[in-house]
């Protein structure tokens, strides 16, 4: 067949088809112009999932109306001057690809005013042809409306998803742009509801809040590190915050959102033992690098890039990531705890709000918007009165602020006829707070306090031995604890606490910082062994030797295989000889078996021969969980008072996540609000 060159119409649908792959596309293609524009408001609007009806409009610097028509030319663009700039790349978007594509399959209508100003241009184009300018009146800024996407393409549009689904894709799109543009308010509204409405304060705390909500704003971890010019910065959600996918890991490279693979495999190697397995920690990150170690036209969505050094890159960003959890502990109380950390107030906005009538956003206003006020949140004393309704303008997000709530009380306290009482009950909290140990030297678990005319002396014990296997190492209890009240720390600055009891012979509960925090005995010793283990494997401990060594009886296989590997089993720690034609003694095993069974785990290493021709310390991690697991007390386990006492101590201590070494968390804490709303207290 004879070769022919494709008219400019075809030549331009193709083209179309590699930026504009739907309606999320389109909405990612216009906010990165409305930001390179200088937007500090921007708002988007969809009916029918986006490909009936598409929105977007900002308060940016505009287009010249002797440029508007250049605007929608094939590769046209003020970002970019020659080639040697595209190994620099500052903006968002710089191949003048996004407004012909977008032209191209479906009917555009955009109106734009430059500052200062007196009128502006409306431009209507339909399929890429027909091309009609006017002047008109319009705000400062520009507004960009799509509508009947793909309708000169059926084919490219029967491929599309039902509308909620492509819904859904927009209202992602505008959440990611939401994320890496702090400093821009952003409005979504889909189907005439509000969906998103963030601050556009510069806060990135702030726009989690807005696209994920106030208790996974205030959960999440701050990191913010730099070296040798590379800077990364943002948010990190572990713990119960870790999702079941990777969708909710959002990565920026400059300001620019990509999928970035080798930050996803930085982050999740950093977070691995603080997210439950087959969970995957969710973020908002942004890394921060010359533009010229980057190459970000690789891509026909421009969603992905290339480092020149990936393998350098993915060393320093896993450094800096692990910045974010330096200073944790397993336990962390006082005012550092998280429940300490609230969102800060916000005072004034800028956002973009459609006009009254037709509802196509033509008016640029600016609106006052505040994060929620915890300060009415903190009464817990106050009685709730019915707040006054206000209804929000139609056009409005609604306003976050909660109802304020006053005091007040049906008759006048006789203070003189209490008097007696409460000088009693704060002589019995007083004692209470002491928390000191009972007659034998342990802590009450199970019996509670009874309640006496005379403050208690000390609280009611009930003494419970715990097996040998499961009491915490003795080691690790300072010598004179029992000598000492349980709840105060000797330091003068340290967080102050008081042993409840165990719960269930599982939990320990412990009263600190106006909460109730609730410790899974199990999964902290897991996680302290896990620790120590790991810091002895990593600094190559040896071993340690048995006073009495272990016989064993071996198959002949068995027999055989121990011979061949003699060296790889005593670079694991295993000093074994001899002892027979099918017996062997072990007179050493690996420090850091501490008390687990040595002939099951003796066994289960000769199974794992193979494995261990290779192994290192990433390998052995596996290894070093199971050994913790095995040798940590158990749920059920009865502890004394010294054991939980000298637990707590270590948790406090210790520089780990607050989470057992395969993800589950080992605290919970349920707030003195919490418990007054449980009860209805308050509202």
């Amino acid at each position: 067949m004879p070769i022919r060159v494709l008219d400019a119409a075809t030549v331009g649908r193709i083209a179309a088809g590699e930026v504009v792959e739907r309606p999320s596309s389109v909405v990612k293609e216009l906010m990165e112009n409305s930001i390179d524009a200088g937007a500090t408001a921007i708002t988007v609007e969809i009916k029918g999932g986006g490909i009936d009806y598409l929105r977007v409009t900002d308060n940016g610097c505009g287009i010249e109306p002797n440029q508007v028509r250049l605007a929608f030319e094939n590769h046209a663009t003020s970002k970019l001057q020659s080639a040697e700039q595209l190994d620099d790349i500052r903006t968002l978007g710089f191949r003048g690809e996004a407004l012909p594509s977008i032209a191209s399959v479906s009917h555009v209508e955009m109106t734009t005013r430059v500052r200062k100003q007196d009128s502006g241009v409306r431009l209507n184009i339909d399929g890429g042809a027909d091309l009609r300018v006017r002047e008109t009146g319009c705000p400062e800024g520009t507004t960009l409306i799509m509508k009947d996407l793909f309708y000169n393409i059926p084919v490219r549009r029967a491929f599309l998803k039902k509308p909620g689904y492509e819904g859904g894709l927009v209202g992602d799109a505008v959440a990611r742009m939401i994320l890496g543009n702090p400093g821009v308010a952003v409005r979504y509204i889909s189907n005439g509801s509000n969906v998103y409405h963030s601050f556009g304060d510069g806060s990135l705390r702030h726009a989690v809040f807005a696209v994920y909500g106030k208790q996974t704003a205030e959960q999440m971890v701050e990191v913010d590190a730099s070296e040798g010019g590379i800077r990364i910065f943002g948010l990190i959600g572990v713990g119960e915050l870790a999702k079941s996918s990777r969708a909710h890991q959002a990565f920026f490279i400059n300001g620019r959102a990509v999928r970035c693979a080798m930050l996803s495999r930085a982050l999740e190697e950093i977070c691995r033992s603080r997210v439950t397995i087959g969970m995957y920690p969710m973020c908002a990150l942004n890394l921060v690098i010359p533009p010229t170690a980057v190459n970000v036209n690789v891509h026909p969505n421009k969603l992905e890039v290339r480092f020149k050094d990936e393998t350098a890159m993915r060393t320093v960003a896993e450094r800096l990531l692990a910045s974010a959890f330096e200073g944790e502990r397993v336990l962390q109380l006082g005012p550092n705890s998280p429940v300490h950390q609230t969102l800060e107030r916000v005072s004034t906005v800028r956002q973009v709000v459609p006009a009254e009538g037709d509802g196509e956003g033509k008016d640029i206003a600016c609106t006052k918007t505040e994060m929620p006020s915890e300060a009415a949140q903190d009464r817990t004393e106050a009685v709730p009165a019915a707040p006054a309704a206000v209804a929000p303008p139609p056009v409005e997000a609604p306003s976050p602020n909660p109802p304020q709530f006053s005091a007040r009380r049906e008759k006048p306290i006789q203070m003189d006829v209490f008097q007696n009482v409460v000088r009693e009950e704060l002589h019995k909290l007083k004692n209470a707070s002491e928390g000191t140990l009972c007659e034998n030297k342990t802590a009450c678990f199970t019996t509670p306090p009874t309640v006496v005319p005379e403050p208690p002396a000390a609280e009611p014990s009930v003494a419970v031995s715990a097996p040998q296997s499961a009491q915490v190492d003795k080691g690790d209890v300072p010598q004179d604890t029992e000598n000492k009240p349980t709840s105060v720390s000797d330091e003068q600055d340290a967080p102050v606490y008081r042993v409840i009891g165990v719960a269930l012979k599982t939990y320990i509960l412990i009263e600190a910082d106006n909460s109730l925090v609730l410790i899974d005995q199990h999964a902290a010793h897991e996680r302290l062994q896990y620790e120590k283990f790991m810091a002895q494997l990593e600094a190559g401990r040896g071993s340690q030797q048995l006073l009495t060594p272990l016989l064993l009886r071996l198959s002949a296989r068995e027999m055989a295989l121990i011979r061949d590997n003699l060296e790889v089993l005593s670079d694991a720690g295993y000093e074994v000889e001899p002892f027979g034609e099918t017996d062997i003694q072990v007179r050493a095993v690996p420090f850091i078996l501490g008390r687990a069974e040595l002939k099951p785990a003796f066994m289960d290493t000769i199974n794992a021969l193979n494995r261990l021709k290779n192994a290192t310390v990433d390998a052995r991690r596996a290894e070093v969980m199971q050994m913790a697991c095995k040798s940590a007390v158990k749920g059920g386990d009865a502890l004394s008072g010294a054991e939980v006492e000298s637990l707590i101590r270590q948790m406090l201590e210790t520089g780990a996540p607050p989470t057992c070494p395969h993800g589950r968390p080992v605290m919970k804490r349920i707030t003195q609000r919490e418990l007054e709303k449980m009860f209805k207290r308050i509202q």
